[in-house]
């Protein structure tokens, strides 16, 4: 047991061949390498979350409110709450991605289609408050509105909502409706 002890104490660099040497010098910088680049990304998370754990806004940032919904669309939404209140929650300016659900064995597909509809938004939402699952939703302006989606982006929209049995209502802007239309528009008449 001592001889293995002082075989082993025997053992010291200089004794190593210069190519060995050589090689731990190589292993080490390279180990410092992994190590600095695999703790970065980790260091840099950090240092931005800290950043803005501050309590107040510097003077440099301006804050203010943002309106929901935009003036021409008021009344469309009153007169939906109005209309639907019985029946339904009403949400305005949903995006799709919350509203439906996609799942595929195929990560790529799901990802890419995810990707598509992250920009697509419904107007407005009615929602089945038991259930709180989505049951209508309403676009209001024609396809060249501003801000509405493509016809490509407009199709996606239809065909994923009536996969996930969500009816899409479209309403022009510059129609007024009345409460008894809105409600033969939506389905919600009463059996007489």
């Amino acid at each position: 047991m001592l001889a293995a002890f002082d075989s082993l104490s025997a053992l010291s660099i200089e004794s190593l061949p210069l190519l060995s040497q050589l090689l731990m010098l190589a292993l080490t910088i390279v180990t410092f390498i992994l190590v600095y680049f695999l703790v970065q990304p980790w260091w840099n998370r950090r240092r931005q979350s800290q950043r803005f754990k501050e309590t107040t806004i510097p003077d440099a940032i301006i804050v203010s409110g943002r309106p929901l919904i935009q003036a021409s669309e008021v009344a469309v939404f009153n007169l939906l709450h109005l209309v639907s209140r019985d029946c339904f929650l009403v949400f305005a300016k949903i995006p799709l991605r919350t509203l439906v659900q996609v799942s595929a064995d195929d990560e790529d597909a799901r990802r890419e289609m995810v990707k598509a509809i992250r920009t697509l938004t419904a107007d407005f939402v009615l929602v089945h408050p038991g259930t709180m699952l989505p049951s209508k939703i309403i676009m209001v302006g024609s396809k060249d509105h501003e801000g509405a989606p493509s016809n490509s982006q407009h199709t996606l929209m239809k065909v994923l909502c009536q996969e996930a049995e969500i009816d899409i209502i479209q309403l022009e802007t510059q129609k007024n409706y009345s409460a008894r239309e809105f409600t033969e528009l939506l389905g919600l008449k009463e059996d007489e």
